[in-house]
């Protein structure tokens, strides 16, 4: 368990937490200059906070009040940076064990032979950093924090140099070695595929201050406000006019369309904020016949955007159905498969169905 309770004064802000960390990964998520690196700062102890407390498995390591600052080698913290700062001098095994200080010759090779194994980088422990991939660098720097039995792992941003595959790999270990070793694991992203892939939960953080903490489903799908849901990728934001109470929700005005939408604890009459995400609205196939759809619109795709994997449509709504003015009123997210198979590039005009659980009310305006 790790408990935080920090203030410092940094640049254009104040960085000031309050956050318990269980056992389990929680990701610290935000935009880059949020203060999620100098959280991890302070926790190691390389960082001194103005004010606060900070206690890992009951023990004090930071009290400002009562004078207590442990040094980084008295809090038995894990810490990988993005740059890894592996010694070029020593091998692999020698990185591995250099935090074995005090240890008998032959509990130091057990110990790196068990986290080689481990990390798997058994026939690798003669090499120097530079001979290895970015991936066994990594899962050296991963051993060395784990080797000392850490009573937390603090990982800033440590896949960020690397390749989409190798990404992929090291995320699966991460969630491996969290298991095994039952560690309460403090992870910093600004990625958000990452963090929702990870996180058993998930803090947001910008200037300093913690928007919401929950699981990722908690925080991408139910933000606690519009600007959590900005952070986690919300585009289309809405605001309406309670008309009534539906049996299973509201039903709310928006521009000239009524939209059904889940339960939220407001009145009728009250100005609401919805938040709608593209990935949740769809399209309906045209080549099966179907009835009624659920807050259903009509109208045509005026402008897209593609990574590869995914596209962005840009869908305005027919004369009589708009949601708001400008030239569109609802971005759409499809897979790229789903793109094709409905034939989206070649049929611009299209009927979707925004589905009223994938409308989030975000209360009064």
């Amino acid at each position: 368990m790790l408990d935080i309770q920090i203030q410092k004064q940094l640049a254009g802000f104040t960085l000031e937490l309050d956050l318990r960390v269980q056992t389990g990964i929680t990701v610290l998520f935000g935009p880059s200059g949020a203060g999620k690196s100098m959280t991890l700062g302070c926790i190691a102890g390389l960082v001194t906070p103005d004010a606060g407390r900070i206690v890992i498995n009951g023990t004090v390591v930071f009290d400002a009040q009562a004078g207590v600052n442990l040094p980084p080698q008295q809090r038995r913290v894990g810490y990988v940076t993005q740059d890894y700062l592996l010694f070029p001098h020593l091998t692999v095994a020698q990185n591995i064990a250099y935090g074995l200080k005090g240890r008998s010759r032959r509990e130091k090779q057990a110990t790196v032979e068990r986290m080689l194994k481990l990390m798997n980088l058994e026939g690798l422990e003669h090499r120097r950093p530079q001979e290895l991939s970015g991936g066994q660098q990594q899962r050296v720097a991963l051993a060395r924090a784990l080797v000392t039995e850490p009573r937390v792992l603090l990982l800033d941003e440590p896949f960020s140099a690397l390749d989409g595959p190798i990404r992929a790999r090291l995320r699966r270990d991460l969630m491996r070695i969290q298991r095994d070793f039952a560690l309460p694991v403090l992870f910093v992203t600004h990625d958000l595929a990452e963090a929702y892939l990870l996180a058993d939960r998930i803090a947001v953080v910008e200037r300093g201050r913690i928007l919401q903490v929950g699981t990722p489903e908690e925080v991408v799908y139910r933000p606690r406000n519009r600007r959590v849901a900005e952070v986690t990728g919300g585009t289309n934001f809405f605001t309406g006019q309670v008309v009534s109470h539906d049996p299973k929700g509201l039903v709310v005005r928006v521009g000239q369309v009524e939209l059904i939408t889940p339960p939220a604890p407001v009145q009728i009459g009250d100005q609401v904020e919805l938040c709608i995400r593209a990935e949740r609205i769809m399209l309906i196939r045209k080549d099966v016949p179907v009835g009624p759809r659920e807050n259903e619109v009509r109208g045509r795709i005026v402008e897209e955007l593609s990574d590869g994997l995914n596209h962005t449509l840009f869908f305005r709504l027919d004369d009589g159905q708009r949601l708001r003015e400008g030239a569109y009123d609802l971005e759409i997210a499809l897979p790229a498969y789903v793109y094709e198979r409905l034939g989206v590039g070649r049929d611009k005009r299209w009927s979707a169905s925004i589905k009223r659980e994938a409308i989030h009310v975000l209360g009064r305006r």
